[in-house]
């Protein structure tokens, strides 16, 4: 069965760019997807379900017959526009916007596809308007062309160079970010050497996790995932 991250992949871009990534020279050896994408689990997106959980596409972004496209919004506050958007025409539905772990919906998507016939649904993940207003603008300034950023950006992911590391219980982790101002602030806490900022795109970024050597990589968690384990230490009850 094709995998939710291909689905979304092929749904998402008319073709790869050429946009900057890690240099070529990590040693290259596959590691299963499913692991990768295990790394997702920090990144919290916004998924609009019905009074039941069930997760609702979006009519908006409807596309081919046998495809239900899925957003998951990394944007709290759009996720709640498109809430309303969709209470106004559908008020039966009763629908809410539902916090969930990036890797999770991606499972449950991938099971949930598995029961369904005919359309099937493709998981597109939405980033923040100022994100990736930022990621153009860094793609602009490093010289690629406007073809390759319209075809090949999709959901920008954020790095350094050199490369932003932190020390985890399993070794050293090069960070990605999904948010620009995490991004920034993280290399102007660097002070003895000069960073630069650069951005990839997010299938890209998942690429080169799955072909490169394993656990070699950790996206930084999003700040609802960091808010929501501060409360649960704290002994409150989170989201």
């Amino acid at each position: 069965m094709k995998s939710v991250f291909k689905a979304a992949r092929s749904f998402a871009l008319g073709a790869a760019a050429c946009l900057p990534l890690l240099a070529p020279t990590l040693p290259l050896r596959a590691i299963p997807e499913a692991d990768a994408l295990k790394k997702l689990y920090v990144i919290t997106v916004f998924i609009i379900t019905d009074d039941k959980g069930r997760p609702i596409p979006s009519p908006g972004l409807s596309e081919g017959d046998n495809q239900l496209p899925l957003p998951l919004f990394l944007d709290q506050l759009r996720a709640k526009k498109e809430l309303e958007s969709i209470n106004k025409s559908l008020p039966e539905m009763k629908a809410r916007v539902t916090p969930v772990p990036l890797s999770v919906i991606l499972e449950d998507v991938k099971t949930v596809n598995s029961k369904l016939q005919g359309k099937k649904f493709v998981p597109l993940v939405i980033s923040q308007g100022s994100d990736r207003d930022k990621a153009i603008e860094l793609l602009r300034k490093s010289g690629v062309s406007e073809k390759d950023i319209t075809q090949g950006l999709q959901v920008p992911v954020f790095f350094s160079e050199p490369n932003i590391s932190i020390n985890t219980p399993k070794g050293p982790k090069i960070v990605f970010f999904l948010s620009y101002d995490d991004a920034f602030s993280a290399i102007n806490q660097i002070k003895d050497k000069k960073m630069e900022l650069m951005v990839s795109d997010f299938f890209q970024v998942l690429d080169r996790i799955i072909k490169t050597k394993d656990d070699l990589f950790m996206f930084y968690p999003s700040k609802f995932f960091i808010k929501s384990a501060q409360e649960l230490q704290k002994g409150s009850s989170a989201p």
